[in-house]
């Protein structure tokens, strides 16, 4: 099993990411992989209805 381990904060190095650390080293102690993503300070938006997904993805191929 892996673990993703998400960093919403914009600080890269923020007290978040210290936390995220510490879990990181208790899952690694259990067996566990895990990998730290950093999400925050990028932009990221939500769906704007352009319709690409139904040529790109499996899932919306057959409309």
């Amino acid at each position: 099993m892996k673990v993703l381990l998400i960093n919403g904060s914009p600080r890269a190095n923020g007290c978040t990411y210290t936390g995220l650390c510490i879990i990181k080293e208790q899952l690694a102690k259990n067996g566990v992989d895990s990998e730290i993503f950093q999400v925050g300070g990028k932009p990221i938006a939500g769906c704007t209805a352009c319709m690409s997904c139904r040529t790109t993805t499996p899932f919306f191929s057959g409309f």
